[in-house]
């Protein structure tokens, strides 16, 4: 028990350090011009996907912190795995950025750290499942979208082919 307050302690010490770390390594998975961006631009409106991922992130990690369940976390989830699920990306780069964290509170720890960090471990596991249920969603969601606007294009091919061929009949009989 002593640890797990310990190792609070500690990451709530060290929020400011480890969320920047885990928002650098994040915004790796994009373009190095997009992600200096991402990271330098701090307006919302001029930056709004480094926005809700800098917020999402720092939500996030308040939660797992916290010690919230991973179906508490679906709010801070849903901003970051939206955007994420509508650009070129495969899931395991879109949804990798939860497994980051583990790597960033590591660095700050060092290597003589003796805490315990299963149960960290172990909620940051829980919250890329949800995130995956979450991405899943999105992108069928998407795929319905391109679904019913591929069949509304072909509805109206084939009505502007039927109105043509209507007023080409009309055409020969008169």
């Amino acid at each position: 028990m002593e640890t797990a307050v310990q190792l609070r302690d500690f990451l709530q010490t060290r929020r400011p350090a480890i969320v920047d770390r885990w928002t650098d390594l994040t915004l790796r998975v994009y373009p190095s011009d997009a992600a200096r961006l991402m990271t330098r631009e701090k307006d919302r409106f001029q930056n709004p996907v480094g926005h809700v991922t800098r917020k999402s992130l720092e939500e996030l990690y308040d939660g797992l912190v916290a010690g919230r369940p991973a179906e508490e976390m679906t709010g801070p989830l849903d901003g970051i795995v939206r955007i994420r699920a509508v650009q070129d990306l495969f899931p395991s780069q879109a949804l990798g950025f939860l497994f980051l964290l583990k790597p960033a509170v590591r660095d700050e720890l060092g290597e003589e750290t003796t805490m315990d960090l299963s149960a960290l471990d172990s909620a940051i596991d829980r919250l890329t499942l949800e995130a995956f249920d979450l991405f899943m969603r999105c992108r069928e969601q998407i795929h319905g979208l391109r679904r019913n606007e591929i069949r509304q294009q072909a509805s109206a091919l084939l009505d502007r082919r039927n109105r043509n061929a209507d007023e080409e009949q009309d055409r020969v009989r008169t």
